[in-house]
């Protein structure tokens, strides 16, 4: 095995527990495979995600009581979209094919068919058990998972405002930073214990609920068929996390205005 193209394909560590343990293992195989296929580019790989997403949406929404193959093609469709929607990245990185369309177009995809899946959710549920509430429940869970998105890249944005001023401050330093070579961090190199111990480390997470745990919760809700307790799952972890979510950036925040003040104080 090329040990260098392994190297390159394991070109990002997950945090996500379900991303970390499972997905990503198989998105590496599935990039030894792939990788150098030049027809399938980030993009594209984007696209197929978004249908394998779309096609378990709509499943999921005419869902039967007793359909037992559409709830196992809604789950298999759900876990197909995650994977590729971790192998466009992947990919981009393994190619150094990094595109502000692409980082732009995969993040949006992820909002749209994230809502379409909760709102099928909602409606499987009152379908099931004439609960008209459930629809409500899934839309705040998914505008929940919105605002945090929102917020994660709205401190990501007063954070490039802020290099700006330090720019200002330091002309050399930003004209360094400016024409360095992107930077891609290496994958982990771990002994044997790191990793039982790294493993050990990344199951508790599971109940983060972080944005790719979700697929997962959704595939056990469907195939266990308690739809309604999956929408009150799916609200409450997510409003939680939001609100927790809410005070974490706000200190993000207030600690970027000290160091304005400081910058102007300069």
């Amino acid at each position: 095995m090329d040990r260098d193209r392994l190297r390159r394909i394991r070109n990002f560590q997950s945090t996500d527990w379900y991303a970390a343990l499972i997905v990503r293992p198989i998105t590496i195989l599935v990039m030894l495979v792939i990788a150098d296929w030049k027809f399938l580019t980030p993009n594209l790989l984007t696209t197929i995600a978004n249908l394998f997403k779309l096609a378990a949406a709509g499943f999921i929404s005419f869902l039967a009581l007793d359909d037992t193959a559409a709830t196992i093609w809604a789950v298999v469709f759900l876990q197909l979209g995650v994977l590729f929607d971790h192998l466009d990245g992947t990919m981009a990185r393994y190619r150094r094919a990094f595109t502000r369309f692409g980082s732009f177009y995969d993040k949006v995809s992820d909002i749209v068919t994230w809502f379409l899946i909760t709102i099928a959710v909602g409606w499987a549920a009152y379908r099931q058990t004439g609960g008209a509430h459930y629809i409500v429940l899934a839309v705040s869970s998914s505008v929940a998972l919105d605002v945090m998105g929102y917020m994660k890249w709205l401190t990501v944005a007063e954070s490039e405002r802020l290099r700006w001023f330090e720019a200002r401050a330091d002309p050399a330093a930003a004209v360094a930073r400016r024409t360095a070579p992107i930077q891609i961090a290496p994958p982990p190199d771990r002994t044997r214990r790191d990793w039982v111990m790294w493993f050990l480390k990344m199951v508790p997470q599971m109940f983060r609920f972080e944005e790719m745990d979700l697929f997962l919760w959704v595939g056990v809700g469907l195939l266990v068929g308690r739809l309604d307790w999956l929408v009150w799952l799916l609200f409450a972890s997510q409003v939680t996390v939001m609100l927790s979510m809410i005070v974490r950036r706000s200190r993000e925040m207030l600690r970027a205005d000290r160091q304005l003040r400081a910058l102007g104080d300069q």
